[in-house]
């Protein structure tokens, strides 16, 4: 478990389940297309400044709402009610939020 988990864990209520995300800024239908004849190249711009910014997305859902939860570099976390975008019972492994598609990348907790 690394400290970006533990930030969160420490911010999740019991009970909580707990879901780190990989966010990609959503694209038209037109970028899509050229970003796949050239082999992904556009995407490695923002994977790259991604990781510069070291910036951690966690999805944190109890049995009222839906959080997504935001952790910086320097441990400050920031959180959003996003429980009227988020429908991940229905077996959906990503949702949409914000002008980003956030895929479940892996269970915490």
């Amino acid at each position: 478990m690394n400290k970006y988990d533990q930030k969160v864990m420490q911010f999740a209520k019991e009970g909580s389940s707990i879901f780190e995300l990989i966010p990609k800024k959503r694209q038209g239908t037109g970028i899509k297309i050229v970003d796949i004849l050239l082999d992904n190249v556009l995407s490695l711009g923002p994977a790259v400044s991604q990781l510069e910014r070291r910036e951690s997305f966690y999805l944190v859902m109890d049995e009222q709402k839906a959080e997504l939860v935001t952790i910086q570099k320097d441990l400050n976390l920031a959180h959003k009610d996003i429980s009227n975008s988020v429908s991940i019972s229905s077996g959906k492994k990503h949702f949409d939020f914000d002008g980003y598609q956030y895929k479940l990348f892996r269970k915490v907790k």
